[in-house]
């Protein structure tokens, strides 16, 4: 028997959005990043901030998904809602600004190539490396004719003689004579091992950061094969064990709070997110060892570009930018409720408190953009964290439902479920925001 969901009986408990604030704990290892990392697909790709396939159908649950409904992620990250919502049969659609997300989510979802014949090309693969790794063995990387990732002080990222090995795969793969969607799959396979693997930094609580790995043991063909293989034979797998063939996944790389340009034929009734969170934390910064060497970036100023455009974006030019003047609220309801938190964080420090009224206003331009998607009946779930900015305590949960509410476009906010305590505070937690129309 179905359990109930929240969304069978749409009464609201209290009128104050605080009122509608519930404690539920999921055990990390279901709510985050790590259920994935033992999960057929989601475990190709690491993005730490990513919240767990289970609790993707949690939400699923919670918000009464019926059968031949659409489900949207307008965050799409590593694309965890697309791929759960696909192996369970679910129609479903999410947008991504970052291109290395885009590349991860729209690679992941193509289950339709033949794991037989990259089988076969492991093998070519593995005998042109070797070939062509002893040919280069007294070559430095920068005689071998490669093209140097353009990231800023490469050598910092790299060891020279991992990041020869490193170009020699990245040689071999995109020289093949294989379609596009093979090579693609193959250097998913790379991207998925690149950091923190092969690549001179940490995975830090908020960013990568830089350690000495100059008498570290690193092996690139055989940390590459290992990685490769599996993401081979879940490909097999899916074949034998799940009834996918009928769900679609499309992926639209697209700045979510524009998407006049879209032609998406069909409204969303469903909605899981987990936009960024208000606490600095840079996808672009993070992505970049892999939007470098991926060759989707090629000078800097496509990161700071990027990283302007970006909800909760801080590094480099976004940086600079925030320190400037002040960032007024664009609507009625970020004045009303985000403004008063924003002037306790402008007593001590302006770029915060514009980096915070930045963070609300797109994420309500977000949530007004995403009208031109939704369904009348539309239930939507979306994952955030609350944050400490400069000494005061930004409830992000709150403020979002108050936003919802506030625009004056037909949700409610149902419940609040604060499901986890984050490590950095004790009354940081992460919730999720339900809400309907």
């Amino acid at each position: 028997m179905r359990q109930r969901s929240i969304f069978d009986d749409i009464a609201v408990a209290g009128e104050n959005i605080e009122d509608r604030v519930v404690y539920k704990p999921i055990p990390g290892k279901a709510a985050t990043f790590k259920a994935g990392t033992q999960k057929k697909i989601h475990s190709w790709f690491r993005l730490t901030p990513s919240f767990g396939p289970d609790l993707v159908d949690i939400m699923l649950q919670k918000l009464n998904h019926k059968d031949g409904e659409l489900v949207l992620d307008p965050f799409g990250g590593a694309s965890t809602t697309l791929i759960q919502c696909r192996l369970n049969g679910i129609d479903s659609i999410g947008f991504e600004i970052n291109p290395l997300l885009h590349f991860v989510g729209k690679t992941s979802l193509n289950w339709n190539i033949d794991p037989f014949i990259l089988d076969t090309s492991m093998i070519v693969i593995e005998n042109l490396y070797q070939a062509l790794s002893n040919e280069l063995k007294e070559k430095d990387v920068e005689e071998c004719g490669f093209e140097i990732p353009k990231i800023h002080n490469v050598y910092r990222w790299w060891r020279k003689d991992v990041l020869k090995e490193l170009l020699i795969l990245k040689h071999i793969i995109k020289s093949s004579d294989l379609e596009q969607a093979y090579k693609d799959f193959l250097l998913l396979g790379l991207a998925g091992i690149l950091v923190p693997d092969l690549t001179n930094v940490t995975l830090g609580k908020l960013q990568l950061h830089f350690i000495n790995r100059d008498n570290h043991d690193i092996k690139v063909f055989s940390s590459y094969k290992k990685h490769a293989l599996m993401m081979i034979e879940d490909l097999k797998v899916l074949r034998l064990e799940y009834g996918y063939e009928n769900a679609l996944a499309t992926l639209y790389h697209t700045d979510t709070t524009d998407i006049e340009h879209l032609n998406v034929s069909h409204k969303a009734n469903v909605i899981i997110t987990s936009p960024p969170y208000p606490n600095r934390y840079s996808y672009v910064w993070n992505t970049r060892p892999h939007l470098y060497f991926l060759d989707i970036f090629e000078n800097p100023k496509q990161a700071s570009n990027l990283d302007c455009k970006t909800i909760g974006g801080t590094w480099g030019v976004a940086t600079s930018n925030l320190m400037k003047g002040i960032v007024e609220p664009l609507y009625h309801i970020i004045n009303e409720v985000v403004e008063p938190v924003v002037n306790r964080i402008r007593l001590t420090d302006n770029l915060m408190a514009n980096y915070v009224m930045k963070y609300f206003n797109l994420l309500a331009k977000q949530i007004i953009e995403m009208e031109k998607v939704a369904a009348n009946n539309v239930r939507v779930a979306y994952v955030v964290g609350n944050s400490e900015i400069k000494g005061v305590y930004v409830e992000t949960d709150v403020l979002l439902g108050k936003i919802f509410e506030g625009l004056d476009i037909g949700y409610r906010v149902i419940e609040i479920t604060r499901f986890r305590k984050r490590n950095s505070g004790v009354d940081l937690y992460e919730s999720i925001v339900y809400a309907s129309k």
